[in-house]
């Protein structure tokens, strides 16, 4: 895994840890359809991070060049408003760091 996901990941994980099992998983994919999990994975390629919160999840998807679409593929609740904005922004963070190709 890539230095940026790896501090991104350490990060939430000390912010939302799993202690009685975690409402929070986020998955990524480069540009050559390799997950975060794959050791082939290039976060320089990086083309779309999947935040899974609760039952919600919330799409960052390259949208051209360095354009990006967020997306959430179901009705975000009201009361988790606050915790996608704080996830949202922790995850943010480590990807404006990435120098992208």
């Amino acid at each position: 895994m890539n230095e940026n996901f790896i501090n991104m990941y350490t990060e939430l994980n000390r912010k939302y840890p799993d202690i009685y099992g975690r409402d929070l998983r986020i998955d990524a994919i480069d540009r050559k359809d390799r997950c975060d999990d794959d050791e082939l994975f290039d976060e320089t390629l990086l083309d779309e991070v999947r935040i899974y919160y609760k039952q919600q999840t919330i799409s960052i998807e390259r949208y051209y060049e360095n354009n990006w679409e967020i997306e959430d593929e179901d009705y975000i609740k009201f009361e988790d408003f606050r915790e996608i904005g704080k996830i949202l922004s922790i995850v943010m963070k480590h990807i404006s760091r990435i120098e992208l190709i």
